[in-house]
């Protein structure tokens, strides 16, 4: 398994081989994001893709954003799909733990459905429940 960062003038090589993965995600957004909006922050620089490969087949994409919030820095996972999500998630964790501290980040956050709750207790993954996320439409 290798990670690799898409450089931002590289997206729209490698967009084909993601894109449903990502159209699937931001369907769970409500909204926030579209596949369009994510490809676009790419570019921009906003976001970061990575790339999941395993014998140089992609198997799943990672999308992160740095945040900053009044009184710290964190690196957000916002985005992750593809067929081997769970398998490598635990050499995955560690390589954006190390991401987030070459960032100056004080912390990593996942954002996803209650079904992630399983898989970083099943895979002894160091996130913690800190909360839940609620919504509503205006």
């Amino acid at each position: 398994m290798k990670i690799k960062k898409v450089d931002p003038q590289f997206v729209n090589t490698y967009w084909p081989f993601v894109e449903d993965w990502i159209e699937e995600t931001v369907k769970l957004s409500n909204g926030r994001h579209t596949a369009k909006t994510v490809n676009t922050c790419v570019k921009q620089g906003s976001m970061e893709m990575f790339l999941i490969k395993e014998e140089d087949n992609i198997k799943a994409v990672y999308v992160t954003q740095h945040l900053y919030y009044p009184a710290t820095e964190c690196l957000l996972i916002l985005i992750c799909g593809g067929s081997k999500v769970i398998k490598h998630v635990k050499e995955i964790q560690d390589f954006f733990i190390d991401l987030a501290k070459q960032k100056n980040c004080s912390h990593l956050e996942l954002l996803g459905r209650k079904g992630w709750e399983k898989v970083i207790h099943d895979n002894n993954l160091n996130f913690k429940l800190t909360g839940y996320f609620y919504e509503m439409a205006t």
